[in-house]
């Protein structure tokens, strides 16, 4: 082949491609209406429904205007979006339906500016689902709390809620009254102790909502003391003489240690309270109050006393 007949043939080359670079460009740059598809993911679908595989995403036909290139890259990807299930889905008759023309904002939002959507298919879709029993049930702890060193609890350990929705099978639902935690013992060793538990993980076979809960357990280091305090004597019998043995007992208590040294025995009390002592009872039960806030908890030593009634 000669220099002129190379010269030809690449020459044919470049015009054929120019040609077509021009025909793609002519082609391409005009309006078209085509019809294509969204597909729809859901959200906020309720608990106690499970949709089936091939509602998950439904795919609605839609009729779209836009310039050539448009539709080409329109064509090219896959167009999803996301409606949420409770505004979108009607019940209708034990059926869930879904209205895409109802939710045109959205698509229209999702297809972008630039593609005009002319028509939606308002044909109802029916998703198909299977629907669980659901109700609100308390957490009950079912764990030990294990104190180390000189922690003691400070108040009352909770959830961070008192109860959970839990939908499943109908008849461990029904049955289910309230929802345990159980748990390995958790081991206290700070003043602010926040556990959270997966309750999935407890309860594999249930939804449950929330999830995830924490438990809050509160404590501080405490300390102890004891203080020798008389006790005193209510109810006695009219014209009877009462000896108690001994006569006051000792009140061994906790509190924090800094707030040790601010309490005294003026903060507490002792009392045996006669009313209601059968005949022939020869022992009470001397029982210990306090005022001071920074008292933790008290007893008293011994745990009872003697009493002798002379008439």
């Amino acid at each position: 082949m000669t220099k002129s007949d190379y010269n030809k043939f690449f020459s044919f080359i470049a015009f054929t491609l120019a040609a077509a670079v021009l025909w793609f460009l002519f082609r391409y740059n005009n309006t078209y209406v085509e019809d294509t598809t969204v597909k729809v993911q859901w959200s906020n679908v309720p608990k106690d429904i499970e949709l089936n595989p091939a509602s998950i995403g439904v795919e609605v036909p839609i009729k779209v205007q836009a310039s050539g290139f448009r539709l080409l890259y329109l064509n090219y990807g896959t167009v999803e979006t996301t409606i949420d299930f409770e505004t979108a889905v009607t019940s209708k008759n034990g059926e869930l339906i879904f209205y895409p023309e109802n939710s045109r904002a959205v698509i229209n939002a999702t297809v972008g500016g630039n593609i005009e959507v002319l028509e939606i298919d308002n044909n109802p879709i029916s998703l198909g689902f299977e629907k669980f029993a659901s109700k609100k049930v308390p957490l009950v702890k079912d764990f030990k709390l294990n104190f180390t060193g000189n922690f003691q609890q400070i108040g009352e350990s909770t959830f961070n809620v008192e109860e959970v929705m839990i939908t499943g099978n109908d008849q461990k639902v029904k049955e289910l009254e309230t929802l345990k935690v159980q748990l390995e013992e958790v081991k206290i060793q700070d003043s602010l102790v926040v556990k959270e538990i997966d309750l999935k993980k407890l309860y594999p076979d249930l939804r449950i909502d929330p999830q995830t809960v924490t438990y809050t357990v509160r404590a501080a280091q405490m300390t102890e003391g004891s203080l020798r305090i008389p006790i005193t004597l209510i109810n006695k019998p009219i014209d009877a003489k009462v000896k108690l043995i001994p006569e006051s007992v000792a009140v061994v208590f906790s509190s924090r240690l800094k707030n040790y040294d601010s309490i005294k025995a003026e903060d507490f009390e002792v009392i045996v309270d006669l009313k209601g002592l059968k005949s022939g009872e020869t022992t009470a039960v001397p029982v210990v109050s306090f005022t001071n806030p920074a008292v933790n908890e008290a007893r008293v030593q011994p745990q009872f006393v003697q009493i002798l009634i002379i008439q």
